[in-house]
């Protein structure tokens, strides 16, 4: 999976659970921060990501760290959760969907179970492959790549958006 997948999937829950924010920079921040969240597992920090794949892939690792994220904000009865619930469930959906979406590439095999299990899961989409090198060059082979993620998971993000945008006009005009 690429970073472009990804993104798009951590906007598209973004703006299922968004809040009603009334400035623009902040549903801006609401989203940026659910893309974060969609590539945590990614990030380059020593001892994770890419460098420690097994430990940053795990759902184990992950969800022993949304439960401290959790009751960092206050446990799962806090004020924040008590009164953002979609943004809650929206936080662990774009931070699980990491695992989801790098399992459907044709090569590769995630070993989400670690430390329990190293089997690995694998659940291809035969035209989702991985990168053949790290651009750049963007060459054809890479542009493919994003090109056919765009075609996946662009088209839910584009429906979110609309169905978005009809929801808040029928709001607003009531």
């Amino acid at each position: 999976m690429t970073t472009l997948g990804h993104i798009l999937v951590g906007s598209t829950v973004g703006l299922l659970c968004m809040p009603m924010l009334k400035r623009f920079v902040y549903r801006l921040l609401f989203i940026a921060g659910m893309i974060a969240v969609a590539n945590l597992p990614d990030w380059p920090i020593a001892g994770w990501g890419h460098y420690r794949y097994h430990i940053s892939h795990s759902i184990i690792i992950n969800g022993l760290a949304m439960v401290c994220l959790a009751l960092a904000v206050g446990g799962f009865e806090g004020r924040i959760v008590q009164k953002y619930p979609w943004v809650a469930v929206g936080v662990m959906t774009a931070w699980l969907s990491h695992f989801l979406m790098d399992s459907l590439y044709v090569n590769t095999s995630l070993e989400m179970f670690w430390p329990v299990s190293a089997a690995g899961v694998s659940l291809p989409v035969p035209w989702l492959k991985t990168m053949p090198h790290v651009p750049p060059p963007f060459d054809a082979q890479v542009l493919r790549v994003f090109a056919l993620e765009a075609l996946t998971f662009g088209p839910p993000l584009v429906l979110v958006l609309v169905l978005r945008r009809k929801a808040i006009n029928y709001i607003a005009n009531r």
